[in-house]
């Protein structure tokens, strides 16, 4: 790896593999179409498994500062707000870190520009690859029209899940779960408990995400309900109140791909975050899997003795695992979205669940850890 290794995409994924190749000894070049970097997004909940990487990477402690921790997830009626359940997502020392996508991102990005192996450059669009005796020139549109290639021994896509890297490399497009995403910010909404409210074919989730009492709030819901912002007539006075007071952010379209097909080793091509595994936010973990996805990259190009075994050892290590995520996400959504009377045999089920054996149901998911990466000599 005499070149630096070439990352599209400046995001959580993009940033922290960036610093986690760092930690490997490797340069790296992260090119991003954006021409500069803003503060987008809304709220994300970071699992210990999460946390463990941003522990290596250094920035826990600073990320702890600006968000909320919790020990459990409340899980409420949609129509009453009656508490069914408590869900433990605590593993060791940690719980979830609730924050602003925007907060971690900003941390992600500063810790890569004070870093002398790390690279960032900015309005640069992907276009094509070709391939070369010993890498790879990769080719960019500038945000003047202008062409700029980059000579790289590996191309990290880490460009989300409308990935022109994934589409250059050949996989499947994304596909439409015919399910969208409302999104609002409520200012001024104290309380740091992370709640689920359920109902027939669609969820709402809130919590805190930053210091000021900055609240987010999501409602999923199927594609076809009347458009705009979610009725709040269909919810509990509480969570109504959050509707009616929120600025809404606008609807996303939950898009997924196919994690086999875009996880499997290719030559000098590698795909990491939603660009890899896009998934459904019913088990929190896009941005887990995306953070681990980064440390697991670095630390296998880091002990394997040439790119391309380092590559398969990666999708060997990740698609099991994200394999198990996927059908953990699928389960919170069939259970998350029952309807009469199967909701009442969910609730009853829940209602004499013990916590421990809650928490054992996700003890492989929160209990991974980061292993640290030696450098080569």
């Amino acid at each position: 790896m005499s070149r630096p290794l070439l990352i599209v995409g400046a995001g959580v994924a993009g940033l922290a593999c960036a610093l986690a190749l760092a930690k490997a000894g490797c340069r790296s070049i992260v090119c991003e179409r954006a021409p500069s970097l803003q503060p987008v997004g809304a709220g994300l909940q970071l699992s210990a498994n999460a946390l463990s990487v941003l522990d290596q990477l250094g920035l826990k402690a600073s990320l702890a500062e600006r968000g909320f921790s919790a020990r459990s997830v409340a899980l409420r009626d949609g129509a009453s707000d009656r508490l069914l359940a408590r869900i433990p997502v605590e593993s060791g020392q940690d719980g979830y870190i609730a924050v602003h996508r925007a907060d971690l991102q900003s941390l992600l990005l500063d810790a890569a520009m004070a870093a002398p192996s790390v690279e960032v450059r900015l309005g640069l669009s992907f276009q094509r690859v070709e391939s070369q005796a010993n890498g790879l020139s990769v080719w960019f549109l500038g945000a003047d029209s202008s062409q700029a290639t980059v000579e790289t021994s590996l191309l990290i896509g880490a460009d989300g899940v409308h990935s022109p890297v994934a589409a250059f490399a050949g996989c499947k497009p994304p596909v439409d779960s015919r399910l969208v995403a409302h999104r609002f910010s409520i200012a001024d909404a104290p309380g740091p408990e992370i709640e689920a409210w359920l109902a027939p074919s669609s969820h709402a989730v809130s919590y805190p995400m930053r210091k000021s009492g900055e609240r987010n709030l999501v409602v999923v819901e199927p594609v076809g309900v009347p458009h705009g912002a979610p009725d709040s007539r269909d919810w509990n006075p509480r969570l109504s109140d959050f509707l009616t007071r929120g600025d809404y952010l606008g609807a996303w379209p939950l898009l997924t791909v196919d994690a086999d097909d875009r996880l499997r080793s290719r030559e000098r091509i590698v795909l990491i975050g939603d660009a890899a595994h896009a998934m459904f936010p019913f088990a929190a973990q896009g941005a887990a899997m995306a953070l681990e996805d980064a440390w697991v990259l670095a630390s296998c190009l880091a002990t394997k003795a040439t790119i391309q075994e380092g590559l398969v050892a990666y999708a060997a290590t990740r698609l099991p695992r994200i394999q198990r995520v996927l059908k953990r996400v699928s389960f919170h959504r069939r259970v998350y979205h029952l309807g009469w009377p199967l909701s009442l045999a969910r609730n009853l089920a829940m209602r004499m669940r013990p916590e421990a054996a809650m928490r054992a149901d996700l003890s492989w998911l929160y209990d991974w850890r980061a292993e640290p990466i030696a450098p080569p000599l």
